[in-house]
């Protein structure tokens, strides 16, 4: 079963970042829109997603929520 996650990429102020990568390993991959988010869809029961070539999550996907946020070095604002 997959799962649709909202990646929203922001900055030191909270302000979503426009063009960051945004990835899961051996899966999905995309960059973010004018408002910073991308939509990654999730296969597995375990995943890894990286911002900017940053490990930003490392887990299983039961514990992602509908919107997770990251900054642009893959760390939690």
């Amino acid at each position: 079963m997959s799962k649709a996650v909202k990646i929203y990429v922001v900055d030191d102020d909270g302000n979503g970042l426009y063009g960051q990568k945004v990835y899961e390993y051996n899966g999905d991959s995309g960059y973010t829109n004018k408002d910073g988010f991308f939509m990654l869809t999730l296969e597995g029961s375990d995943t890894t997603i990286y911002v900017n070539g940053f490990t930003a999550y490392d887990g299983s996907v039961s514990r992602l929520g509908k919107k997770e946020t990251f900054t642009k070095s893959g760390g939690r604002p």
